[in-house]
């Protein structure tokens, strides 16, 4: 006699019936009504799969939802083709289907699109670029999915070619096994069957890394002096506005300066004048569109001269607790704090017209008439120009440059030259699209192969408590960096006379590299003479590191601050030079550090002594 089933069936043939086969609905929609209906937790309930093996194999339910015949498939898989050259989403195609009476389940969907090559993405791929083999297992590359024997032939390759590029599928999709991109050009994708090209084979097709010519690097140096030195001229002219986050290869202004214009106050000092949140901020903002819209509010020049918009913004505060009483009279700094409610409710404003004119890629696709695998090669012909070129970043390439990479595109692709001769403003819009959707994927995937180019991406600089987006993103994924290097992932008691944080438990969804320290790490902190500060400061002193993250070093540098508040942290490396008084080894080499990772660089160069510098302003000592 075998065991006794953990789970009493017998009474729930019945109701299983009339959800599985009338109402047709899914195995775990089934445990949630079950959840909801009995009020019993879905832990406490059989798995989908223990319903799905019930309804199969011992009661012999009929399936949910019947097959395809072999009449019914090529009728679908044409409908299925119709929609995809029109760049719409899979599930949106999903849902098409159903309107129009096909009822596919998921696995037959999946089968149906794997089979004629209608996706997006391909075996040996993440998102979009090359992708090296550490991260293919990273969340959103599809990697983390798939099969033990896929598993195991990724890691045969040590680099993947850009040859691999294009998804890699069963069979061509109809009347896509070569891409006409124009006429003097056909591209023949890779398909699976006896013409497949092993993986290792196809890294052996990988160009060797292209080298910048000396001529090349002092070109490209002697403009970026120029344009640091018209940066700093217009800076010092007014003629442009302050810089407060990195941007290319130009690092942020002084926190200190003030805006030229009330205006140019950013979203994240308003957010500061006004004591916002993140969750608070993305509350007005929403509560502000509203108003917006009630109002018939698309531009404040339009109607600040009838009033509107003044009364929108008293509305706003009338209606927000939290603005209602940061506005009151007796609050100081209103001058400021009404500055910032203008400059928030005129991103919105802007916000609002710019949703009306986004162009998405499947947008652009459609006004080009390219379907999404012509599209992804022809991105791809881009990626392949920038990498062999050693891009970074625009700024760095200049526009004389920039214009001569987008040619040599334009002459790979004939359908780009046709556009361009056109002149269609909306399909160079278009055109425009899939350049940068192309150079960002680009520059991710750099960084992502050498994380030292994260200096190129701007990081977020500023008194509030930083961009919505990126701290929501964060938080929303909150387990290990993906993208971490080998040499990242080392363990720290391999690294010899460097300050090492203690492996954190198995159970704890941290990044090891910022756990805390087992034992608080004394550090050394200057006063920058740049601080602004009233009364008494100590110009050196004691601090401890809890922890190898930004707001762990901030916290100890204001340790003996009072109210002033940490603007700005450089750490000191000796290098060995005579000192600004002839002293022997007492040269400085200072490093400004904004983020965790700049910090965790400074902390391994800097070995068993660390000396940061201090910048403070806002307060009493």
């Amino acid at each position: 006699m075998g065991r006794p089933s953990r789970y009493d069936w017998d009474d729930k043939r019945d109701i299983c019936w009339k959800l599985y086969v009338e109402e047709k609905k899914s195995p775990k929609e089934i445990v949630a009504w079950f959840s909801d209906h009995f009020g019993v937790p879905e832990s406490e309930l059989p798995s989908h799969r223990l319903f799905r093996r019930q309804f199969s194999e011992k009661w012999k339910f009929p399936p949910r939802r019947e097959r395809l015949s072999a009449e019914q498939e090529p009728i679908v898989v044409e409908r299925i083709g119709q929609l995809w050259e029109q760049n719409l989403g899979i599930q949106a195609i999903r849902e098409i289907l159903e309107s129009e009476g096909w009822e596919l389940g998921d696995n037959e969907y999946q089968r149906l699109r794997k089979k004629n090559g209608f996706r997006r993405r391909g075996d040996a791929l993440g998102a979009y670029g090359v992708v090296e083999d550490e991260f293919l297992g990273a969340p959103g590359t599809g990697a983390s999915k798939r099969g033990k024997a896929a598993k195991a032939e990724k890691r045969k390759a040590d680099h993947i070619a850009p040859e691999q590029w294009l998804p890699v599928e069963d069979d061509a999709a109809p009347g896509t096994g070569s891409v006409d991109i124009g006429s003097d050009m056909n591209v023949e994708l890779n398909m699976i069957g006896d013409n497949a090209i092993p993986g290792s084979a196809m890294s052996q097709l990988q160009s060797p890394a292209h080298l910048l010519t000396p001529e090349e690097q002092q070109r490209r140096a002697e403009h970026l002096a120029q344009v640091q030195a018209q940066s700093d001229l217009a800076l010092v002219n007014r003629k442009r506005r302050r810089r407060i986050r990195g941007y290319g290869h130009l690092p942020p202004d002084d926190p200190s300066l003030a805006p030229r214009y009330g205006s140019e106050t950013t979203l994240d000092e308003c957010k500061a004048y006004l004591q916002l949140t993140n969750p608070l901020y993305l509350q007005i903002r929403s509560d502000y569109e509203r108003i917006c819209a009630e109002m018939g509010i698309e531009r404040k020049k339009s109607v600040a001269e009838t009033g509107i918009w003044q009364a929108s913004k008293d509305r706003l505060v009338q209606e927000n607790v939290h603005l209602a009483t940061v506005m009151h009279p007796f609050q100081p700094d209103l001058d400021k704090k009404a500055i910032a409610i203008d400059c928030l409710c005129a991103d919105v404003t802007k916000r609002m017209r710019d949703a009306k004119k986004k162009l998405t890629i499947a947008d652009s696709n459609n006004a080009l008439g390219l379907n999404p695998t012509t599209s992804k090669e022809i991105r791809k012909r881009f990626y392949e120009i920038l990498e062999r070129d050693q891009y970074t970043t625009r700024l760095a390439c200049g526009d004389v440059h920039w214009a001569e990479l987008r040619q040599s595109w334009f002459d790979a692709v004939p359908l780009l030259q046709h556009v361009v001769n056109e002149g269609d403003a909306h399909k160079m819009k278009c055109l425009d699209i899939l350049c940068r959707d192309a150079t960002k994927r680009y520059n991710d995937d750099a960084v992502r192969r050498d994380p030292s180019r994260r200096q190129y991406q701007q990081s977020t600089y500023g008194p509030g408590p930083g961009s919505a987006k990126a701290n929501g993103r964060k938080e929303k994924n909150g387990s290990p960096d993906s993208t971490a290097t080998p040499a990242e992932k080392e363990s720290p008691s391999k690294r010899k006379g460097k300050r090492t944080a203690p492996q954190p438990e198995q159970s704890l969804n941290i990044d090891p590299a910022l756990a805390p320290y087992a034992n608080p790490v004394p550090c050394y902190f200057r006063l920058s003479p740049e601080s602004r500060l009233i009364g008494n400061h100590p110009r050196m002193w004691l601090g401890k590191l809890t922890a190898p993250t930004i707001q762990s070093l901030h916290t100890a540098a204001a340790s003996k601050a009072g109210a002033a508040t940490v603007t700005k942290v450089q750490g000191i490396i000796k290098n060995g030079e005579p000192g600004p008084n002839g002293e022997e080894g007492m040269g400085e080499d200072m490093y400004q550090i904004d983020d965790d990772g700049e910090l965790q660089v400074y902390l391994e160069a800097a070995g068993e002594k660390s000396t940061f510098v201090v910048c403070l302003a806002g307060g009493y000592a």
